[in-house]
């Protein structure tokens, strides 16, 4: 009788031990699953902020470059506006005053 309650208490304890054991691996793998969620869930978020971010200044830098070049070309075409019309001007003063100047001197009989 002592010899069956010893195997009975034996089995007893294997069974606890082993059903010990399946808990603690049941636990252990719970937590890696939740841990590595959290780790690629962690690393996902940093991903798409990274990327976000990255694109954010991509889209602010090509905003600032493009107004920049705006301006830049609509600059350099007022110059060259400017710079024609000035021309133009002057031009057409030297011809006013060469075209009133010849008259004079005709008219007046210097040759």
């Amino acid at each position: 009788m002592g010899a069956l309650a010893a195997g009975l208490a034996a089995a007893l304890a294997a069974g606890f031990l082993a059903a010990g054991f399946a808990a603690a691996l049941a636990a252990g793998f719970a937590a890696a699953l939740v841990a590595g969620l959290a780790a690629a869930l962690a690393a996902g978020l940093a991903a798409a902020l990274a990327a976000g971010f990255a694109a954010a200044l991509a889209g602010a830098l090509a905003a600032a470059f493009g107004a920049a070049a705006f301006f830049t070309a609509a600059g350099l075409a007022a110059a060259f506006g400017a710079a024609f019309f000035a021309g133009a001007f002057a031009a057409g003063a030297f011809v006013v005053c060469f075209a009133m100047r010849c008259p004079l001197r005709f008219a007046a009989g210097h040759e």
